[in-house]
């Protein structure tokens, strides 16, 4: 199968790429400097000549709570957009299968326990994430019109939070995990008697390891399922006992102290995962620790390009 996958040389798209490689599938994933998203006629062009079977919409414009608050222009904009000209020109070029990659950023903020895809439009988003969430969204209304209008088979992968190599670590860009890996890192290295961390440490977010991540969007796309389905672990785990992880995987003996003047964001996200299992007769066979364990070693083994990475 011939296989289109935007963003194919980021943190999830070169190990989704790999997955579909490692499967036997060509696989066409343009880099930034040859095709750009943001320019819908030479994304039409570029599907066009690849003409896959299967697109996959990896790419994103991303960080962490600092970039959701000083860019959510940037974030609404540019993911918006991209998504359209993927869209447009996967329908254009007649393209049978569509997978979008959404977020559970996308869900409504209010949920009192998991997340549960028939709960997916049932409320506004949580206000820290609303414009990248949206974003994301969005694709499922791109989906049901290019379904409608021309028979296009579409998936939405709602992936929880990822982590692990190649990831971003920078603070502004980064999400938590990653920043608390430097952010202890860095500590470690300077011998820092305290370090502090935003918030309180009581929110609940879940985690998956990319390499997990991606083989559930790959089985999923190699199945006849259409519609959302959450990619996660459906455990959830407080930003305390996470600092508290790291710690002990970087070796860091010091205090760790809360600044509860800095926003928390939603309290509780973590994602019911029981039609994932059922669906994809897979559960995710990376625990926690030992996907810390992994992401931890390369990062410091590669500190100084990570750092770099804009």
């Amino acid at each position: 199968m011939r296989v289109y996958i935007t963003g194919g040389s980021g943190f999830f798209g070169r190990v989704l790429k790999r997955k579909f490689e490692e499967g036997g599938h060509t696989v066409i994933a343009p880099r930034s400097s040859e095709v750009d998203l943001l320019d819908g006629n030479a994304v039409a062009e570029s599907v066009k000549e690849a003409a896959p079977e299967l697109l996959v919409h990896s790419a994103a414009y991303y960080g962490g709570l600092g970039i959701n608050v000083h860019e959510p222009d940037n974030l609404f904009h540019i993911n918006t957009l991209m998504i359209a000209n993927i869209y447009a020109a996967a329908a254009k070029a007649g393209v049978p299968k569509v997978q979008g990659i959404g977020s559970a950023c996308a869900y409504p903020g209010h949920i009192d326990g998991d997340l549960i895809e028939t709960e997916f439009w049932n409320g506004e988003l949580h206000h820290s994430v609303v414009a990248y969430g949206f974003s994301k969204k969005l694709q499922e209304i791109a989906q049901q019109v290019y379904k409608k209008k021309m028979g296009m088979k579409t998936q939405l992968p709602l992936p929880t939070n990822l982590y692990g190599e190649h990831d971003v670590f920078g603070e502004y860009r980064s999400h938590v995990l990653a920043a608390l890996v430097k952010r202890f890192a860095d500590a470690k290295l300077s011998g820092a008697p305290s370090l502090t961390n935003w918030g309180t440490g009581s929110p609940i977010r879940e985690f998956i390891y990319v390499d997990d991540a991606a083989e559930a969007c790959y089985r999923l796309a190699m199945s006849d399922y259409e519609g959302r389905l959450n990619i996660g672990t459906g455990i959830g785990t407080s930003i305390k006992e996470l600092s508290e992880m790291i710690a002990t995987e970087v070796g860091y003996e010091g205090e760790i102290l809360w600044d509860a003047t800095k926003p928390d964001g939603i309290h509780r996200k973590v994602l019911e995962v029981t039609k994932m299992k059922s669906v994809l007769q897979w559960s995710p066979p990376t625990a926690l620790r030992d996907g810390l364990r992994k992401t931890i070693r390369w990062y410091l083994a590669n500190k100084e390009q990570a750092d770099a990475r804009p």
